[in-house]
């Protein structure tokens, strides 16, 4: 019996072990991010990403710390009922965060950060919970950038 005890406390142990290993990984990061340099002025660039984010759907705000920073709230998904949208009914969201730096007087580094949730969950729509996900094509970074470069006439 002390053996049959024994080997049931090393299993646990063995167990335990295996599920705190589960736990300590950090999840994927959310969404994609793209860094580029823009053959064209800080200002232009600036003016093109409102555009292209406005078009797509989103709040858009200059960031809290410095000028150097456009962020968004979340896509709009379907205008009046958007708050019941992302908290009961929505099944994917992003946000951007758009980092601007001028190289010279003619070329812009620019750094998008596009942010994907989804929700999970076996009642997917009402009871789950925001999860990170790769971004869909509309949402990721390198076709923001393409877009905006279109905009620029860079394309």
């Amino acid at each position: 019996m002390p053996r049959t005890a024994c080997m049931i406390r090393q299993w646990v142990a063995v167990a335990g072990l295996l599920v705190a290993a589960g736990c300590a990984t950090t999840a994927p990061p959310a969404g994609t991010s793209e860094d580029v340099i823009l053959e064209a002025p800080e200002a232009q660039v600036r003016a093109a990403f409102v555009r292209v984010l406005t078009e797509g759907g989103y709040d858009v705000t200059q960031g809290a710390q410095d000028d150097s920073e456009i962020r968004t709230g979340y896509r709009e998904e379907i205008s009046n009922y958007n708050w019941l949208y992302r908290t009961q009914f929505g099944v994917n969201r992003s946000r951007v965060i758009v980092t601007l730096t001028p190289e010279s007087e003619t070329a812009t580094r620019v750094t998008v950060r596009m942010m994907y949730e989804g929700k999970d969950g076996e009642w997917m729509p009402l009871a789950g919970s925001w999860v990170p996900y790769d971004a869909a094509l509309p949402q990721n970074a390198s076709n923001t950038i393409r877009l905006v470069k279109n905009e620029l006439g860079l394309l």
